[in-house]
């Protein structure tokens, strides 16, 4: 809005679905699950820092830096996990900026990197096998490993509600590296 001066992107929600690593414990999991959250919202933030550079996509606000965001949370004895359950109102206020981007990253698992990749080179041995009259039978997207779906909203200081928002649904494979997913 005309009045918004600065906004905060808070650390993103994670969330996992599908069958969970038997070798993982439950801190094991809530270990990586804030991880990847701090990890998704510096890579948001010098996205948006990035796609400003040199005059493109020119901003009129200032985003607060993620890591003086983080430090006011702490300095709140807000911890990463408990930032995804408060009221967009509440966290603005607490960290003095207009609006907060609120993100939450959904991931499914159908099988590990390494099964995805024994599916794909079978798959194909099949069709190479069979003259390449395989493919009509076979179930899309078999060799899918992980399906991210992405919500991203900035919510107002005044009464959170959301100004701006988009979401994405995205399949990966194997031979796609974790940072491009």
């Amino acid at each position: 809005t005309a009045d918004h001066e600065t906004i905060a992107i808070l650390p993103f929600e994670m969330v996992y679905t599908g069958m969970k690593p038997d070798r993982l414990s439950k801190e094991d999991i809530l270990e990586i699950e804030e991880a990847e959250s701090k990890a998704f919202q510096i890579s948001f933030s010098n996205a948006i820092l990035r796609s400003t550079r040199r005059g493109r996509k020119q901003i009129k606000i200032k985003i607060q830096d993620y890591q003086k965001t983080l430090r006011m949370l702490r300095d709140n004895n807000i911890d990463i996990r408990s930032s995804w359950d408060k009221s967009p109102e509440e966290m603005a206020r607490m960290l003095e900026v207009d609006a907060v981007v609120r993100a939450r990253i959904q991931k499914h698992r159908y099988m590990s990197d390494l099964e995805s990749y024994g599916i794909s080179v079978g798959v194909h041995i099949l069709d190479v096998i069979s003259g390449h009259g395989i493919w009509p039978w076979l179930p899309m997207n078999i060799s899918r490993s992980k399906e991210v779906i992405a919500n991203y909203r900035l919510l107002d200081k005044k009464d959170g509600s959301v100004l701006w928002s988009v979401s994405f649904d995205i399949d990966a494979n194997w031979s796609q590296k974790s940072n491009e997913i």
